[in-house]
């Protein structure tokens, strides 16, 4: 069965933003892969490390068949990143393999069932919801993230403190000997919700927002849950 047929950058672009996460040394060795979902043209990248979830989308799916399967991210990205820039690439599924097919190369790579993949689950309830622009949050991040604790016993203190308050949004990130804060006015948010979010988020969300003053991200937030969506990407993160 054929999943994917598109240029080589067309499909690396998305697998590139969720490979970040994906850990060289896993405890469960499938979160080594990369789950591939299609569903007619609408395919999905998801990559998972139990503490944030990434999924990219992209419409380059071949068929109206749903399918889905996991890969290893890192096989997968270094067989994409050696292929010429101009091929086209045809990713399919067949005895339990997935073909990786581009001018006279052929690859066949092993896969792990789908539905073994530990997928997040998304909370019942968001107890706030608003948008923002990319920039503002990105300039948000990187005013704090330096002083964040790296391994710092007092697991609290490896993260960022988001502050949602009616108008405002804020950082603040400390290591116990400095201290960082930053904030900006937002718009629509009604009480007061005090979170804080894993270190490995915060460094995740930098690398994808963009700088653009156009651009906007939706931000979900539950009780032991964030959600950032913005373009064809959802982050979904456990909070400390």
């Amino acid at each position: 069965m054929q999943l994917i047929q598109a240029t080589r950058d067309a499909v690396l672009k998305p697998l590139t933003m969720v490979v970040g996460i994906v850990e060289r040394r896993n405890t469960l060795p499938i979160l080594a892969n990369v789950l591939v979902r299609k569903d007619g043209e609408r395919v999905a990248f998801v990559a998972n490390d139990l503490e944030v979830q990434i999924t990219t989308h992209a419409a380059f799916g071949v068929g109206e068949e749903a399918a889905a399967t996991t890969v290893g991210a890192r096989k997968l990205l270094d067989i994409l990143r050696a292929l010429p820039e101009s091929g086209t690439v045809r990713l399919g599924l067949d005895d339990g393999k997935l073909s990786v097919q581009s001018g006279r190369s052929r690859f066949a790579l092993q896969t792990l069932a789908a539905a073994d993949y530990p997928t997040v689950a998304l909370a019942e309830q968001w107890e706030a919801s608003f948008t923002m622009s990319q920039k503002a949050l990105r300039h948000l991040f990187n005013m704090v993230h330096f002083a964040m604790a790296q391994q710092d016993i007092r697991y609290y203190l490896n993260g960022l403190l988001f502050v949602l308050e009616p108008g405002h949004v804020r950082t603040v990130a400390t290591d116990g000997h400095r201290l960082a804060h930053s904030g900006t006015q937002v718009e629509g948010i009604d009480t007061r919700h005090d979170v804080i979010i894993p270190r490995k988020t915060v460094h995740e969300m930098q690398r994808l927002l963009s700088d653009d003053d156009e651009a906007v991200v939706r931000i979900d937030v539950a009780a032991t849950q964030i959600r950032f969506s913005f373009d064809d990407i959802e982050v979904v993160s456990k909070l400390v």
